[in-house]
């Protein structure tokens, strides 16, 4: 067999095995997903109701990022809202090993370094808990990673084929969730700047016209992030970044860290954080000869971008980076930590390899993916939020008790969407964006408190006569779930000391 026909099988046998490794990911992470009736997550009900929208009116329910939505529209055809949108999310969030495979091959010069990728892609408790919380993100970073490898073959040979997939594959990601398309931008741009001062293309004057280009493009997403707040980038996403560190360090790097509750998702943001620091000293030994290690063969514009991905790394894995919010930019970050720690192990053992022999290499570095899978559990536990019976049992109480054109203002997103699913009500989380004579409180008991002066008040407002009752819609408690008319919470809020007055009336949302 000639070297050339050997190269061929070894591609297509580590194919074969990525595509295994992705298919076993899925179908474990659909395992999970079907134990419950329900969907899983705080937004599990949102990507059912949008999916049913979809079916039953051509569009989105909800103002959204739509590619990642009408993509798993034909499965929520074949079978149903609920199961169209866990197959999406297990497929969505698995599949992400296929360009991870063919990233870390480019990155770490060899099959094994992108054996490697794929490996710790598939199995991370990151990418798994994105296929059951934030699914429109985890399908995301999968595109993002398309559009970094389409990105890489078009700097190494840039035809008009090429080119042109690599800017669909970045509009596809900025269609699928801009998150994502904000990351992918972000590592791919040392790798554009070391290409073109290869090719001898980075003068001045190009300069300038690379800033009037990314000039224009900032506007035009600045007026379409206006025109579209929800879908594209806005300018409220600027005070993200601005949230986005502390003063308190948090050494073991949680992905989240609320006062009684926090997420370690496996401590990938601190491992990341260690091997970019690898990587980089790695890198900089080039510049030391008697310390000079040889590197893997890549391409100066691909370890651009795997220093990107360490640049990356560095930053998700920083001790101040905020985490106590579930909303917050930071704790997306922390989740997406799984991407950058995957490339960058690519990378590195790509250039540790070529420390050994030639015929240890492949065997070695493959040897290593499967001990990445063997050693990652099944399955992961860690942040599920799943939707009580109870609960459930309550939510559907409320169909048909609302009216037609009123809305019910709900302090959880959770409920909210649940709200939206089982008895078709308009929700919002604001109550300043509904006219007060249109408007219903719903609240669980973790809102109210239990014994609480809310509590005893809307006791109280069942007594009298004059107001409209609160309805206890919860089997367990006659305020575990209440929907209260927003007269009757006028009363009740006008019964409450002044702090806890305030409080109520400033209407705080999870």
């Amino acid at each position: 067999m000639t070297d050339a026909a050997r190269a061929r099988w070894l591609d297509r046998g580590a194919w074969m095995i990525v595509i295994a490794g992705c298919a076993l990911a899925a179908w474990r992470r659909w395992v999970f997903l079907a134990e419950s009736p329900y969907p899983l997550g705080i937004d599990g009900f949102f990507y059912a109701g949008q999916l049913r929208s979809i079916l039953e009116h051509g569009h989105l329910a909800w103002p959204a990022s739509p590619l990642a939505f009408w993509a798993m529209a034909p499965l929520a055809a074949l079978t149903d809202p609920i199961v169209g949108a866990k197959l999406g999310a297990a497929i969505g969030g698995a599949a992400a090993g296929l360009p991870a495979y063919a990233l870390g091959k480019r990155l770490g010069g060899d099959r094994g370094a992108g054996l490697i990728a794929a490996a710790i892609v598939t199995t991370s408790a990151g990418s798994f808990y994105l296929s059951i919380e934030f699914v429109k993100q985890g399908v995301g970073l999968t595109v993002g990673l398309a559009y970094l490898v389409a990105l890489v073959r078009a700097l190494e040979r840039p035809t008009r084929a090429r080119l042109a997939i690599a800017i669909a594959a970045l509009v596809a990601t900025a269609l699928t969730h801009k998150f994502a398309a904000g990351l992918a931008i972000a590592v791919s741009i040392p790798a554009l700047a070391v290409e073109l001062r290869a090719r001898g293309q980075l003068d001045r004057a190009r300069l300038i016209v690379i800033a009037i280009i990314a000039g224009g493009v900032a506007a035009l997403a600045i007026a379409v992030g206006a025109l579209f707040p929800e879908r594209f980038l806005a300018l409220r996403d600027l005070d993200l970044l601005a949230q986005l560190f502390g003063r308190e360090a948090r050494w073991d790097a949680p992905a989240l860290a609320l006062p009684h509750h926090s997420l370690a998702m496996g401590y990938e943001a601190a491992i990341a954080g260690g091997l970019a620091l690898a990587a980089v000293a790695l890198a900089l030994t080039r510049y030391l000869e008697a310390f000079r290690v040889p590197l893997a063969a890549a391409r100066p514009a691909e370890r651009a971008l795997a220093l990107g991905f360490a640049g990356l790394a560095l930053v998700i894995a920083l001790p101040w980076l905020d985490v106590g919010d579930p909303q917050g930019l930071a704790f997306r970050l922390r989740l997406a930590a799984f991407v950058p720690l995957a490339l960058v192990a690519a990378a590195l053992g790509g250039d540790l390899a070529t420390l050994a022999p030639q015929a240890w290499r492949l065997p070695g570095l493959a040897t290593l993916a499967a001990a990445i899978l063997l050693v990652q559990p099944a399955r992961r536990e860690e942040g599920v939020v799943r939707a009580h019976p109870a609960m459930v049992a309550a939510v559907r109480a409320l169909d048909g008790i609302v009216p037609t054109g009123d809305t019910v203002i709900v302090s959880e997103r959770h409920i909210a969407f649940m709200a939206a699913w089982f008895a078709r009500v308009p929700t919002a989380l604001d109550p300043s964006t509904v006219p007060a004579a249109h408007r219903w409180r719903l609240m669980p008991l973790a809102f109210v408190g239990n014994g609480s002066p809310l509590d005893r008040a809307l006791l109280a407002a069942r007594a009298q006569p004059t107001l409209v009752p609160p309805r206890g819609l919860h089997p367990r408690h006659p305020d575990g779930l209440v929907l209260v008319p927003e007269a009757t919470w006028e009363w009740v809020l006008a019964q409450l000391p002044p702090k806890a007055r305030a409080y109520y009336r400033a209407w705080h949302t999870i």
